[in-house]
């Protein structure tokens, strides 16, 4: 049970976005009409919106896995209830929230699709994965090591399944955006079973891992790629029952790993973008969004930001978010559904919030 528990801590991850700032429109004066107007009127101007993709590609953990761990050997999964209780349908699709994720309302968001689809479920058809999937895997992370713990897909892995995915659509448009979302659980388990090398040693190796991703994707015709910084990971569940669900406590020592790989991993990035012409890389600052998102949770509309509404031990995630466990009568209300994971309702206000940020014209 220690080992099973030990390992489910591996499973963290949160997605989150910052509303830029905009400044009240100049006031125009409006010139007195004297006579009727010559020629066509013009149409107005349209506003500014989401640029549009014609595909998402993602690859990552259980933040943007939407079901990949149902079709592998691995205890990671939520394709029970009650998870997908607020899914179309109120099924469970192996998505770790009540609903719909992150990658489902950036999907719909740009333009893509409603919803993002699993690389590995098995009946999908050509046009379906035109558009996008995603190749992620929760308790996936940067370090192999990380990945071994829950029997995840590593980074490897899921470069080998995007092959495949090549050659079964042909062409994948430059427009299309790839997504990487990395480095919660990696964070987690560097702590949780004491890791030998320090956090400046950690950092490089996440680092180092990232950006030779991004290499490899360009290498495969990436055009725009995507990465996330690790969020605020270190406020984890404690041990401790409490009444009303699960509290966080906060680990300065997991912050200062995160942060120290997102400031890495952004410089870096920023180092390689000119040495790749016709390449656009995106840093996605999930750190400062998702800290936001708790600070501001009421003005947000929701009522708690501490306890999970799933379960009613120190660690309800995945096989311990179960059919008997009990559920709050508001998830919506919520911004974790289970002790690492948004619910769908954050999600979609997180993810507004990176496409407000990120993703505008």
């Amino acid at each position: 049970m220690y080992t099973m528990i030990s390992a489910l801590l591996v499973l963290a991850g949160v997605i989150s976005g910052v509303r830029a700032a905009v400044p009240p429109p100049v006031p125009v004066p409006v010139p007195v009409p004297v006579g009727p107007p010559k020629g066509p009127t013009p149409p107005p101007a349209a506003a500014a919106g989401p640029i549009k993709y014609p595909a998402l590609l993602a690859f990552g953990d259980s933040i943007i896995d939407t079901g990949n761990n149902n079709y592998i050997r691995t205890i990671v999964r939520a394709n029970f209830p009650p998870y997908g209780r607020d899914f179309p349908g109120h099924k469970a699709t192996g998505r770790f929230s009540d609903g719909r994720i992150s990658v489902d309302f950036l999907a719909a968001a740009l333009g893509v699709k409603e919803n993002l689809p699993p690389y590995l479920r098995k009946d999908l058809t050509l046009d379906e994965l035109k558009t996008g999937v995603s190749f992620a895997s929760a308790g996936s992370g940067y370090d192999n090591a990380t990945c071994r713990t829950m029997s995840a897909l590593t980074m490897e892995q899921q470069l080998k399944m995007f092959l495949e995915y090549k050659a079964k659509v042909g062409t994948i448009p430059d427009k299309a955006l790839y997504l990487m979302v990395w480095g919660s659980n990696d964070v987690i388990e560097h702590f949780t079973f004491g890791d030998p090398m320090s956090v400046e040693q950690y950092s490089d190796l996440m680092a180092q891992r990232a950006i030779s991703f991004i290499q490899s994707l360009v290498s495969l015709g990436a055009k725009t790629i995507a990465v996330t910084g690790a969020p605020p990971v270190g406020c984890v569940p404690s041990q401790r029952i409490l009444a009303g669900g699960i509290r966080r406590q906060c680990s300065p020592d997991r912050n200062q790993l995160a942060l120290m790989f997102n400031n890495k991993v952004k410089q870096r990035m920023a180092a390689l973008g000119p040495k790749l012409p016709g390449v656009k890389l995106i840093f996605i600052d999930l750190y400062a969004i998702f800290e936001d998102v708790i600070q501001r949770h009421e003005a947000l509309g929701f009522k708690n930001a501490k306890d999970s509404c799933c379960g009613f031990v120190g660690l309800a995630v995945a096989v311990l978010c179960n059919f008997a466990s009990p559920v709050c009568a508001e998830p919506d209300k919520y911004i974790f559904w289970d002790s690492y994971h948004p619910s769908t309702s954050a999600y979609k206000v997180i993810m507004d919030m990176v496409v407000e940020k990120y993703f505008k014209y």
